[in-house]
């Protein structure tokens, strides 16, 4: 009962860490105008994988004596990224109070991008009625946590390869430090 404890305790505080640098990250996009680069959004990406990858790390190192089976890995990265979700939800919710103009700028990134695909002006409308819909902050919300999980598990299904470490797997290493400290 101890360990599901500390999963989900831990589980927050890195899924808090890795928000704020999302947020800091975001924030300077926004000062310097960027935050509908495209190109920079990628860095996000890689922002989040890093960052869970040292998560999975340092909860496998610190909490779990160094072992931490694939599943576990897997499960704790999407944990992670729920709670990076709700933040960065709520970020992005006052963000868009504080600056109303950004739904409009990404309204019109949307129709050039389905005018380049060829899509009718009706087409066009029927979209941007659809996107409207969707501009309230609970649906900004669920939205957010269900993609935050949805890339948390993808990223997870990566990194838990690198971090899963079974408890038998250094038993060889451990046998030959005894052997050499006896030496």
């Amino acid at each position: 009962m101890e360990q599901k404890s500390t999963f989900w305790k831990s589980a927050m505080t890195y899924g808090i860490y890795l928000a704020v640098a999302l947020i800091l990250y975001n924030v300077v996009l926004y000062v310097l105008g960027e935050s509908m680069n495209q190109t920079l959004g990628l860095v996000t990406w890689v922002i989040m994988a890093v960052g869970i990858y040292l998560c999975q790390k340092s909860y496998r190192d610190t909490e779990l004596g160094g072992y931490i089976d694939y599943s576990k890995a897997l499960g704790f990265g999407v944990a992670i990224m729920l709670f990076a979700g709700v933040l960065n939800a709520l970020y992005s919710v006052i963000l868009m109070k504080v600056d109303p103009s950004l739904m409009e700028q990404i309204r019109i990134m949307q129709e050039e991008a389905l005018m380049q695909q060829g899509l009718s002006d009706d087409q066009i409308e029927a979209a941007g009625e659809m996107m409207n819909k969707f501009q309230s902050p609970l649906l900004i919300v669920i939205s957010s946590l269900f993609t935050f999980a949805f890339i948390g598990f993808i990223i997870s299904l990566v990194t838990s390869i690198f971090i899963k470490r079974k408890a038998d797997e250094n038993a060889f290493d451990e046998a030959m430090g005894e052997v050499k400290s006896e030496e």
